[in-house]
C-alpha cells in the first residue's frame, strides 16, 4: 500500500476547510438554503483543489515537466471559474477577491514544499554519490592484491624450500588457500564468521611463517557466534594494519588477541610497537569498514580505542 504524503493530503484538507471556514464566518452564507449551501461549499472546494494543482503543476511546467498536463489543468480551472460565475453571479463578494487569499496561501505553502523537496533531492543525490564513491573505494580495496605481501611471501617460500623447511608444503597450501578464499568471497557483502576466521588463519600462518617467533596470536572466540555474519575481509584488514604499523622481533613480539564479547562484537587488540620509520597512514581501510557498516544500516558497527600501550578495534557481528 502506497504511503500518503503531505503533498497528497494537504490540498484536500485545505480545499475542504477554507470554504467551510468562509461559510461559517459570513452570516449571509449561513442564511442560504441548505442544499445551496452544500453546493457552494463543494463547488468552492473543487475550485480551490483545482487551483492548488494548477499552481503545483506550474512549478513542474517551469522546470519542463508535465507541460501538457499542466495546460489541461489550466483549461479545467478556467471552465470551473466560468461555471462559478454562472451559478453565483448574484453573490456580493467578487470571486477574484475571494480567490486572492487562498492563492497567496497556496503559493507560500507550495514554495516551502518545493524548496524542501529540492533540498531533500540534493541531499539524496549527495548521499548516493558518496555511497557510490565508497563502493568504488571498497571494490578497489577488496580486489587489490598487495604486491609487497605476495613478493615477500614468495621470498619466504624460496627460503623455506632452500632450507628444506618442513613447513614449506603447508606454506604453499596456506598461500593458495588464502588467495582462493579471497577471490571466492570477494563479491560477498557479508560472510559467516567461521569462514572469515578460516581466511584469517591462512593469512596469519603466512605472516607467522615469515616472522616466526616475532608474532604471537591468540583467539578467544565463543563458538556460538560462528554462525553470525561479518562484513567480508574486515578481520584481515584490521589484522593487516597490526603488521603494517608495528615493529616485531623475537624479543619484542607483536601480540594480537582476537576475542569475542558478550554484546556480540569481535575485538582485535595489539600491543603498540611503533616502527622507527612508519608508513604514513591514510586511514582509508578503517574508514571504509565504518562506511560498510553504515551502508548496511548497522548502528555502532565499528569502534576503536587507543592507549599508549594498546590499539583495539571492535567489529559488530550481524545476525544471520
Amino acid at each position: 500500500m502506497k504511503k500518503l504524503r503531505v503533498v497528497d493530503i494537504l490540498p484536500v484538507l485545505l480545499s475542504l476547510m477554507l470554504p467551510a471556514l468562509r461559510l461559517y464566518l459570513y452570516e449571509e452564507t449561513r442564511l442560504s438554503v441548505g442544499y445551496l449551501l452544500v453546493f457552494e461549499w463543494l463547488h468552492s472546494s473543487l475550485i480551490l483543489f483545482t487551483l492548488w494543482h494548477f499552481f503545483w503543476l506550474s512549478w513542474d511546467f517551469k522546470e519542463g515537466n508535465n507541460k501538457w498536463y499542466a495546460l489541461g489543468i489550466l483549461g479545467t480551472f478556467l471552465a470551473l471559474i466560468a461555471l462559478y460565475f454562472e451559478f453565483f453571479e448574484t453573490l456580493s463578494i467578487n470571486v477574484h477577491i475571494r480567490l486572492i487569499p487562498p492563492t497567496v496561501l497556496f503559493l507560500i505553502i507550495q514554495y516551502t514544499l518545493k524548496s524542501q523537496q529540492r533540498l531533500s533531492r540534493l541531499h539524496l543525490e549527495k548521499e548516493q554519490l558518496q555511497t557510490e564513491n565508497y563502493k568504488a573505494q571498497l571494490k578497489t580495496l577488496r580486489t587489490q592484491v598487495d604486491p609487497h605481501f605476495l613478493f615477500n611471501s614468495l621470498n619466504t617460500l624460496r627460503s623455506m624450500v632452500r632450507q628444506q623447511h618442513s613447513g614449506s608444503e603447508q606454506f604453499i597450501l596456506s598461500l593458495s588457500d588464502f588467495y582462493r578464499q579471497t577471490l571466492q568471497h570477494n563479491e560477498q557483502t557479508t560472510i559467516l564468521l567461521s569462514k572469515e576466521l578460516a581466511v584469517l588463519q591462512s593469512y596469519l600462518f603466512l605472516m607467522k611463517s615469515r616472522n616466526e617467533k616475532a608474532v604471537q596470536v591468540e583467539f578467544k572466540i565463543d563458538e556460538s557466534l560462528l554462525k553470525y555474519q561479518i562484513p567480508t575481509m574486515v578481520l584481515q584488514t584490521v589484522v593487516e594494519n597490526c603488521f603494517k604499523h608495528n615493529s616485531m622481533t623475537s624479543k619484542k613480539p607483536l601480540q594480537i588477541v582476537i576475542s569475542s564479547t558478550e554484546d556480540r562484537y569481535i575485538c582485535v587488540c595489539n600491543n603498540i610497537q611503533a616502527k622507527l620509520k612508519d608508513e604514513e597512514s591514510s586511514g582509508l581501510g578503517l574508514e571504509l569498514i565504518r562506511k560498510r557498516y553504515e551502508l548496511m544500516n548497522v548502528e555502532q558497527g565499528f569502534t576503536f580505542r587507543q592507549t599508549p600501550e594498546e590499539f583495539c578495534v571492535k567489529l559488530k557481528l550481524i545476525e544471520p
